[in-house]
């Protein structure tokens, strides 16, 4: 049993399970501009998903083992390596944010992905579903 000391750690341990759907947190942080932004997680996956005035699709992140895919609608899209987030920068080991990194992941999203995707996402709603299933079967082709 872990303990519980904040709300995120407990929704990544219930992510990193095998067999939970998407669940959506609330209270997300957005960003100043236009559009929101929506974020899920389950079954070993986090998903980020903006959103414009109009509630449209702009683009998303999904997240799974220590990679990122990100797409928008303007056509741009990476997949690259999430890193840890250890700063060994001038001798001394720190935690800082993660980041992405090209180097080290494959250029396409493997094809099981679909299926892990397509497993956990029945919470969502199925244009939001059907455009991230749809980008990342076409991605892994």
């Amino acid at each position: 049993m872990i303990p519980i000391t904040d709300g995120l750690r407990f929704w990544r341990y219930l992510g990193s399970l095998p067999g939970i759907m998407l669940r959506e947190f609330k209270h997300v942080k957005q960003e100043p501009g236009p559009g929101k932004r929506r974020w899920w997680g389950g079954d070993g996956l986090e998903l980020t998903a903006w959103f414009d005035d109009e509630e449209q699709l702009t683009g998303f992140q999904l997240c799974y083992r220590d990679r990122a895919l990100t797409w928008n609608t303007n056509g741009y899209w990476s997949h690259v390596t999430v890193g840890n987030g250890i700063n060994e920068d001038a001798g001394r080991v720190g935690y800082s944010v993660a980041v992405l990194q090209v180097n080290g992941a494959p250029l396409r999203p493997p094809k099981q992905l679909v299926a892990q995707f397509e497993q956990a996402s029945s919470t969502l709603a199925d244009a939001l579903r059907d455009t991230v299933s749809r980008t990342i079967r076409t991605l892994a082709a």
